[in-house]
């Protein structure tokens, strides 16, 4: 593809200005890694937008090669003409700069006479002379998922990530390494971008001044952009914690369990009816009877000495209070069920540390 574009700006180009920068790199969306090559050359003096339309569309990208023998072999073969997918979409200005991009994983919106409109997307997945069928039609759905996905990636341009730190004037933020790793892989996995020393350094500013123990709240967009927010420590729980046991569906697929973010409407849900029957936190319980974590806090009971934990594996957020724990060797992973919390337990997150809980009658 990337001879293609090189043989096609030829054509318009000053002979020997074409070249290949950063070729191969991938750029990552909320349904896929998409690999991108860029093809840099100077236009011959003289020519304009036109020309330049006319020597690169249809792309070799979208034809494939030899370039006339190929769009033949789709005229022939294709029963419905493609309209804009696949075309050009873009551009022109006063001065006469152009901008256009390749219309791929296009969908086209259209009224019709019912009044319920018609939608069509195009996508596709390169056919070659050994493709497969199976495997190329895989493509296409993967291609075209973003459409047609429930709330993980629908959801994925509209949440922030999240770090919630305890900082005091003398230990500072101990378990801070820990909220950037979690952030850097969150970020990782879902497209985010993360610049953990930049918001180290951000943090180290704020805090300097700091002379009461305090919230520190980090909040990082898609974009790599981030907030920080420093304010009073929120309230002590009674003592021990009145929990409340509530039967909810616990999909360990759902992101929002992985990932602490901004779209917590799943866990703020389950803490308001917790609170309306009394209790100051709500723990989930799965179908099969097993508890995972809380609604802000991780879940842990004692047995001989050691914490135990529920695993990740389960269905919930990975604390950093509770990997601080296991990393040390205080804590590990084993399924809990709601007879093992009736003689006492705890809960406990970075802010808050670890509290002694009950269950409520």
């Amino acid at each position: 593809i990337v001879d293609l574009m090189r043989n096609d700006l030829s054509r318009v180009a000053d002979p020997g200005s074409v070249k290949v920068e950063a070729p191969f790199a991938i750029e990552t969306y909320p349904t896929l890694h998409q690999m991108v090559s860029t093809v840099r050359a100077r236009l011959q003096p003289g020519r304009g937008a036109v020309d330049m339309i006319k020597a690169l569309f249809p792309c070799g990208s979208i034809t494939g090669a030899p370039k006339i023998r190929a769009m033949e072999l789709i005229d022939e073969i294709e029963r419905d003409a493609r309209g804009a997918y696949c075309g050009a979409i873009g551009r022109i200005d006063a001065s006469g700069d152009a901008a256009f991009n390749v219309a791929i994983r296009t969908l086209r919106l259209s009224p019709q006479e019912n009044g319920r409109g018609r939608a069509v997307l195009g996508v596709g997945s390169a056919i070659v002379a050994d493709s497969q069928a199976l495997p190329e039609w895989r493509e296409c759905l993967v291609k075209g998922g973003f459409v047609r996905q429930s709330s993980q990636t629908l959801a994925a341009a509209g949440f922030d990530l999240i770090e919630t730190m305890a900082f005091t004037p003398d230990e500072g933020i101990p378990l801070l390494e820990l909220h950037l790793e979690r952030m850097k892989a969150s970020a990782a996995e879902l497209g985010f971008t993360f610049d953990r020393h930049a918001v180290r350094n951000a943090i180290q500013a704020l805090c300097f001044d700091a002379a009461e123990p305090s919230r520190l709240r980090l909040m990082a967009s898609r974009s790599g952009s981030f907030s920080l927010e420093l304010g009073a420590m929120p309230p002590a729980l009674p003592d021990p914690a009145p929990c409340a046991v509530l039967r909810l569906p616990v999909d360990e697929s759902d992101w929002r369990l992985r990932h602490k973010s901004s779209d917590r409407s799943f866990y703020e849900a389950a803490l308001k009816a917790a609170q309306a029957a009394g209790a100051a936190e709500a723990l989930f319980l799965r179908e099969d009877g097993l508890v995972t974590e809380g609604s802000f806090t991780n879940l842990f009971v004692e047995r001989e000495g050691k914490l135990v934990t529920p695993p990740a594996a389960l269905g919930l957020l990975p604390g950093v209070l509770r990997r601080s724990l296991i990393e040390e060797g205080r804590a590990a992973e084993a399924e809990l069920r709601p007879e093992d919390l009736q003689n006492g337990f705890f809960i406990g997150n970075a802010l808050r540390g670890l509290m002694p809980a009950r269950l409520l009658p």
